[in-house]
């Protein structure tokens, strides 16, 4: 079935706002809608929420999120909309995430041809702390950590309810975080769905000042919306690494 709307979501991208669009999107009605974007990071949390607005505008009632080195399985959202469609398993509450198991790729072995799509399970390597599900199976995870913003779903009207992602993140730290803590505070629920696996590819880690210039945005963040310091493997990573410690009077400064 071919799309109904296509959504482009422009972060500071002036050719896709004056509607300069890429080759191929005129089989199908485009919408091109930009979000505020700050130089310093882009705006993904926002442009997550400016994609479901598009979404829920054109009659969808069902959310897919994927990020960009993220290969969805071919089942994925056969998956998902059966699993929503069947109602949440026992001792799911409120506002629902639908989360399936992810496989971490290898390095692509030549970049003009790209994966083989139809072998994808076989070179791919389970995430460890995955559980082993068969295919329709549901479970609740009671663990928020194992939430990940690039590969869920969610119904339209759960979303909405939840508020979205905080758009005052911007760049790639506690907006995934955060939106979980939401969730959790709501009494919502998360849900794993066997069968409905995603790819990721490998990607070049992030410079660490980088990293490290956006953490301590998040962090600030964080504190003012939940007044206490964040609890992530990225601060960890940080604080390992020697380049972040912890102020005495709260909070985190670069070293």
């Amino acid at each position: 079935m071919p799309p109904v709307v296509h959504g482009v979501i422009s972060m500071g991208d002036r050719d896709l706002t004056r509607g300069r669009l890429p080759l191929g999107t005129d089989r199908w009605r485009t919408v091109v809608r930009p979000v505020q974007s700050d130089r310093r990071a882009l705006p993904f949390a926002q442009a997550r929420n400016t994609g479901a607005e598009i979404a829920a505008e054109n009659g969808a009632d069902l959310l897919f999120f994927l990020g960009g080195d993220i290969i969805p399985g071919k089942r994925a959202l056969e998956r998902f909309s059966d699993a929503i469609a069947a109602g949440p398993p026992e001792g799911a509450t409120g506002p629902i995430v639908w989360q399936g198991p992810l496989l971490d790729l290898p390095p692509v072995e030549n970049p003009a041809l790209g994966y083989p799509f139809g072998r994808l399970a076989e070179i791919a390597t389970p995430v460890a702390s995955d559980p082993l599900l068969e295919p329709g199976q549901l479970a609740v995870e009671t663990d928020w950590g194992h939430f990940r913003g690039y590969s869920f779903a969610m119904t339209v009207a759960d979303f909405a309810e939840v508020g979205g992602f905080c758009a005052d993140y911007a760049g790639h730290g506690l907006e995934d975080a955060d939106f979980a803590e939401k969730l959790k505070r709501a009494g919502g629920s998360l849900v794993w769905v066997g069968g409905a696996a995603s790819y990721r590819q490998p990607v070049p880690a992030p410079e660490i000042a980088d990293e490290l210039r956006i953490a301590l945005r998040h962090a600030t963040t964080w504190r003012a919306r939940w007044a206490e310091d964040p609890d992530h493997p990225l601060f960890d990573r940080l604080l390992g690494a020697g380049v972040l410690q912890r102020a005495e009077t709260g909070g985190f400064v670069a070293v």
